[in-house]
């Protein structure tokens, strides 16, 4: 068994954990990173298909998430505006479709060009050597002594950690039912885990690539609104500000994840959708890809499986205890006290968490700035 020794474990990388370390490191704190997955980003994921990468998770960034925007400055990632030109699509519950409507939903938002996931592969290139382990998926959380031992399992077989703090950077309800603490978390602090949503979990996108953008020519913007599905909401999804290919994503409509829509169906009916939109070349892509979060068992829980009706209110949750007070936070989206569920609420809650640790104030004596808060 392999073990590690580090003054702060962190668990999840995805935007947050990748933050709060590159943050932590920056300092000089002995940190480390472990991730389940097999890549850095969590929800933040770029499907590859040829030359380009296409985002299934969250996409956008808006002009006032000013903690997104200066990440990406810092990491000088390049920027290209939504496809936003050209009518929108609407369609009733009756299948009633109007093609002529002068709605731009996404004028302003921003992508990363070839894919979000541009965004904490940087972060984690710019890690010190050793820090991030991928492939480590921790079970088990003991509190001993001063600190916490972590054990779980990676290919090379199982590993402990210890350390003197952990960060959860995963989502509550994850933590909640993935992991066996020793000893238990309080009911109370079970309770409040279980009971925050967890952003993306309940969504799904379908992404259909074309030889070319087509539906630009023909006036629209790639933007459709259906009340009758199987896809709730559709957009430009092309890969570069000029491109060179097409392509278009869908959010799949609650209704149908709930329905347990099988996936080969779930595309043939999107299909005919995307066809009835935009004609009969959107009903042939070149290729499909389908995410569903609610079937990510690193993502979501039996919990997830029924989308919220409405954003969530999210803010911080407390762990109640003395046997895990100062030795365990919870650190991600779902966790921050503003922009929670939102790319930019995982950048505040690296924020938070950075002060909870102590490091905030000797960022400011340092007088360094790392890439992230």
């Amino acid at each position: 068994m392999r073990t590690l020794e580090t003054r702060i474990a962190v668990v999840g990388a995805g935007v947050c954990g990748l933050a709060l370390c590159d943050a932590l490191s920056a300092q000089g704190h002995s940190v480390t990173l472990l991730e389940a997955r097999s890549r850095v980003g969590g929800r933040v994921e770029s499907w590859a298909e040829g030359s380009h990468r296409y985002d299934t998770g969250p996409a956008w960034i808006w002009p006032h998430n000013h903690r997104m925007l200066e990440l990406v400055t810092r990491l000088h990632l390049p920027l290209m505006e939504q496809h936003a030109t050209g009518k929108l699509i609407f369609e009733d519950r009756q299948g009633g479709v109007q093609r002529n409507l002068d709605i731009a939903t996404m004028a302003g938002a921003l992508r990363v060009q070839d894919g979000l996931a541009r965004l904490p592969e940087a972060i984690a290139d710019g890690l010190p050597d050793g820090i991030l382990h991928l492939g480590h998926r921790v079970t088990h959380l003991s509190a001993e002594g001063e600190g916490v031992r972590l054990s779980g399992t990676s290919g090379k077989g199982a590993f402990d950690v210890m350390t003197q703090q952990v960060v959860l950077a995963l989502p509550p309800r994850l933590a909640a039912t993935e992991l066996i603490f020793s000893p238990r978390l309080e009911d109370a602090t079970q309770r409040s885990l279980k009971a925050v949503p967890t952003w993306m979990a309940g969504q799904g996108k379908l992404v259909a690539v074309y030889g070319r953008p087509f539906w630009r020519k023909a006036g629209l913007s790639g933007d459709a609104i259906s009340h009758r599905g199987p896809l709730a909401e559709i957009h430009d999804a092309s890969p570069m500000a000029e491109p060179e290919v097409g392509a278009l994503f869908g959010f799949v409509h609650p209704d149908v994840l709930r329905a347990g829509l099988t996936e080969p169906d779930l595309i043939a009916a999107a299909l005919e959708q995307l066809g009835r939109y935009f004609g009969k070349d959107a009903a042939s892509p070149q290729s499909v890809h389908v995410k569903l979060w609610s079937e990510d068992p690193l993502t979501a829980t039996s919990d997830d499986r029924a989308a919220p009706t409405e954003h969530p209110v999210y803010r911080p949750v407390p762990v109640r205890g003395t046997a895990w007070a100062g030795r365990l936070l919870l650190s991600g989206s779902e966790t921050a006290a503003e922009d929670g569920g939102f790319l930019e609420g995982a950048l505040a809650a690296a924020e938070q968490t950075l002060a909870e640790i102590g490091s905030a104030s000797a960022l400011a004596q340092d007088g360094r700035r790392p890439v992230s808060p």
